[in-house]
């Protein structure tokens, strides 16, 4: 199968992130929170997977060039954030952005600050990306 080069990045970002969540996983319980750990391992598994779906399907949407770009990137960077976001809170326990798995634990105001930035700028890309990718799935399915 022979990839564009937007489909090359999507895909070959999502088989980096899954391989870097399954390591995470072997590991989960040596991190301070292993809750938040288990909740970071399962979203790299889980966002690898449709970021790769998202790869293959790329070539089959219609975007702009600029649209299409931004679409891509948004995507791995918010993907990648994310993840980093949620492996952050595991190791240093912050808790603010995160009150669920994060139940519990506290880190510094600087660990607080770094997380919910990660978490919130990774989860504002990604609904920019998707949102993106979702209008070029819905203008190919018009024409």
């Amino acid at each position: 199968m022979s990839l564009a080069p937007d489909q090359r990045t999507l895909v070959l970002a999502g088989a980096i992130l899954f391989l870097l969540g399954l390591l995470e996983g072997a590991i989960v319980q040596s991190f301070t929170n292993p809750r938040m750990a288990l909740s970071a391992h399962l979203t790299a598994v889980q966002s690898a997977l449709a970021m790769m779906l998202a790869g293959l399907l790329w070539a089959s949407i219609r975007l702009p060039g600029s649209a299409s770009t931004l679409g891509k990137w948004a995507i791995v960077i918010g993907m990648f954030a994310l993840w980093v976001g949620l492996t952050g809170a595991a190791i240093t326990g912050a808790s603010s952005v995160l009150p669920i798995a994060g139940a519990g634990y506290r880190a510094s105001p600087f660990a607080e600050m770094l997380v919910a930035f990660a978490v919130l700028g990774g989860s504002f890309l990604l609904t920019i990306g998707w949102s993106i990718f979702v209008w070029g799935l819905l203008r190919a399915n018009r024409a």
